[in-house]
């Protein structure tokens, strides 16, 4: 019975070392195991951390720069605003100027308009005496026109006097007989005073081209004349003068 009880003691204990072998193994393994993962999450995190390092490395390598080039922009900005304060300046400077020449514009504006009126004033008497002077002008050349024909007339009468003194005639002068008188002997002529025939002025009577007497001027008028005939000079006494014959000096 004890050997029974100790076989069966025996037996438990060996169970139960066996039991607590296995789980102790287990945990063994398994905290093994733990330790592997542990190890391989340290490797991990390790890396991990070396490229946060690194990132955090050029993060604060960019920083430097941003904080470079901030430094720049922030000197740039203040540049400009001086710039700015300065061509705000010079703006202000200008528009002064520019409304001071603007007051002047409009002083000078004035001006000219009152010297366009004047002048247009002056114009418009210039206008009017060079409108009265083409006017005295006009009747001066009238009148030196009348003057002239007045004076040419004169010189032409004064010539007919002179010329009606001797009975000279200027050469070329021709015309006919128009008619003839016989009871008072005396014949009118086709010419006159235009053709330059005067009074006491002798003419030669031809018919065919052939002389047949002379007469003397008594009188004459602008296109006509009358003339006595002069019996002595006729060729043929029983020879009429008759209208048609030519009369030429």
């Amino acid at each position: 019975m004890v050997v029974r009880i100790l076989l069966i003691l025996s037996l438990i204990l060996s169970l139960a070392g066996g039991f607590l072998g296995w789980q102790i193994n287990s945990q063994k393994t398994e905290a093994l195991s733990g330790k592997a993962a542990a190890e391989q999450q340290l490797d991990t995190t390790k890396k991990t951390l070396g490229k946060v390092q690194e990132d955090l490395k050029q993060t604060k390598s960019s920083l430097d720069d941003t904080k470079g080039q901030l430094t720049t922009a922030q000197q740039s900005v203040e540049q400009t605003k001086r710039d700015l304060a300065a061509a705000q300046a010079k703006a202000t400077e200008l528009e002064t100027k520019a409304t001071d020449a603007q007051s002047k514009a409009t002083a000078a504006q004035s001006q000219l308009d009152d010297v366009k009126k004047q002048v247009s004033q002056q114009s418009d008497a210039t206008k009017a005496a060079e409108a009265k002077v083409a006017d005295l002008d006009k009747a001066k050349r009238v009148a030196e026109d009348a003057l002239a024909k007045q004076k040419a007339e004169v010189d032409r009468l004064s010539d007919i006097l002179k010329r009606r003194v001797t009975g000279d005639m200027p050469p070329g002068i021709s015309g006919k007989i128009v008619s003839v008188n016989r009871n008072w002997n005396f014949v009118v002529l086709n010419i006159g005073d235009k053709q330059g025939v005067v009074e006491n002025g002798e003419l030669i009577v031809s018919r065919n081209k052939s002389v047949i007497g002379r007469i003397r001027v008594t009188s004459t008028n602008g296109d006509t004349a009358v003339a006595d005939i002069l019996v002595n000079t006729l060729k043929d006494p029983s020879l009429q003068l008759q209208p048609g014959d030519d009369v030429q000096n």
